[in-house]
């Protein structure tokens, strides 16, 4: 009798001790067994909180990109945004015997667009060939930024008003001044060192801006800034034994001292730089916008701050699948000038705004969204994302408050672009940004 006493005694303790451990872990989310179906409910949430605010950096290299933007448009979010590029020619490969009948006919430059564009493409623009008065010297650290600048000459080399067809040029040809075509000429037909050796060359020439009128506010175009891609040709004849027409080439260098000059004029829209070198700017001061534009130093962040509240909920015993849906601001893009970026990525933040790992996919693949758009009413865009893994690791990781993540792009293009997302923190139904949550609970 005492035995069989005992041995309820036992099995009762046994019960307290299990109960007491599920009582204590059942609210974890974790990837686990599933229990039965009997047992569990499927619960979808939409009520955590999104937090964007702006991440903008005062200044960022932009010195030996393959690709160069040139021109000014003014955006009705971000303000004014203008481009130059500046870069060195080189020698000639060779230079031919110039007979002395031999004449000189004109300069030209050649550029090729790459196809890429912002803001609006149907207006006249003025492309000027600037020669720059100093030699290209890095500015800190052995790079160039996009504040960075050169002086030039006083008088352009040359100019020419288009239309321009980003998608439909091969190249542009630019007449430019006489005077310097003559004066080449003349340097090439005599063998100076300043036409054939390079470093002379580089002391004589020093470079070229490439630019746009100070008052055209129209689009920013992309230019191929590989190796070559740009030319500045001088154009002879001989007329012995019969015409004929040659030229001889100074081609672009891809060097480290090509960059391209990005500036904004922000006034107006809240987004002021602080005294560090990257600044994080609540939604609250840019009038509950935040905004992305990689191409000009802005990143849009999101946080999840109210997140771990869910573990209030002792029922909840896995995280199903996180979704995070970025939606663009109703009304601020278009098909034709303001265009949507393309591709947007996730990269890895904290309360440092130091940008980390890059966001993988289920493949080990670097995890992208393309937008989709609601072409009948406009309203409901987005970009989805599923971070199931990187949420689960912020439900379990104590002060995890303020992990989150930078939106970055990628242009099929170029790398280098001011596509740009404007996103409306505030709550307005199926136009804002949201974190989706599929839960799997206990039944009560």
């Amino acid at each position: 009798m005492v035995r069989t006493l005992n041995q309820k005694l036992l099995l009762l303790l046994v019960s307290l001790i299990a109960f007491s451990i599920y009582s204590c872990t059942r609210n974890t989310i974790e990837f686990g067994t599933i229990p039965e179906n009997g047992y569990t409910n499927l619960v979808y949430s939409d009520t955590i909180s999104v937090r964007l605010s702006t991440v903008m950096e005062d200044s960022f290299a932009t010195n030996g990109d393959t690709s160069f933007l040139i021109g000014r448009y003014h955006d009705p979010y971000l303000g004014t945004v203008s481009a130059k590029a500046f870069f060195q020619l080189t020698v000639p490969s060779s230079i031919p015997d110039i007979p002395a009948s031999a004449k000189f006919d004109s300069l030209t430059f050649i550029i090729r667009p790459n196809d890429y564009y912002y803001g609006d493409t149907g207006n006249i623009q003025t492309i000027y060939i600037n020669e720059l008065a100093n030699t290209i010297s890095h500015s800190y650290n052995n790079k160039l930024y996009n504040t960075s600048a050169v002086a030039v000459k006083p008088s352009s080399l040359g100019s020419k008003a288009i239309q321009f067809k980003p998608k439909g040029s091969d190249s542009i040809v630019i007449r430019l001044n006489d005077s310097k075509g003559a004066e080449l000429y003349s340097k090439l037909q005599q063998r100076s060192t300043d036409v054939t050796s390079e470093n002379d060359f580089l002391n004589y020439f020093r470079g070229i801006s490439i630019a746009v009128a100070d008052d055209d506010t129209t689009a920013v175009y992309g230019l191929s800034g590989s190796a070559g891609m740009m030319v500045m040709r001088v154009h002879y004849h001989t007329t012995i034994p019969y015409p004929e027409d040659h030229y001889i080439d100074f081609t672009s260098l891809a060097n480290n001292l090509a960059f391209n000059q990005r500036l904004t004029n922000r006034s107006g829209t809240g987004l002021v730089p602080g005294t560090t070198g990257v600044t994080e700017i609540s939604s609250e001061k840019t009038n509950g916008l935040s905004f992305m534009q990689q191409g000009n130093g802005l990143y849009l962040k999101t946080t999840f701050p109210s997140l771990r509240t869910i573990l209030g909920n002792t029922n909840i015993v896995k995280l199903l699948k996180a979704e995070l849906i970025i939606r663009p601001g109703y009304l601020s893009f278009d098909n034709n000038k303001y265009l949507l970026p393309s591709r947007l990525y996730l990269t890895q933040t904290d309360e440092s705004n130091i940008a980390g790992n890059v966001v993988l996919d289920s493949t080990g693949a670097q995890l992208y969204a393309n937008p989709v758009i609601d072409n009948v009413y406009g309203e409901n865009n987005y970009y989805r994302f599923n971070i199931t893994p990187y949420i689960n690791q912020m439900l379990v990781t104590a002060g995890s408050e303020d992990a989150g993540f930078l939106l970055t792009h990628e242009s099929t293009v170029t790398r280098v672009n001011v596509d740009r997302l404007i996103v409306n923190a505030a709550l307005q139904n199926n136009r804002s940004s949201q974190l989706l949550l599929s839960l799997m609970i206990i039944n009560k």
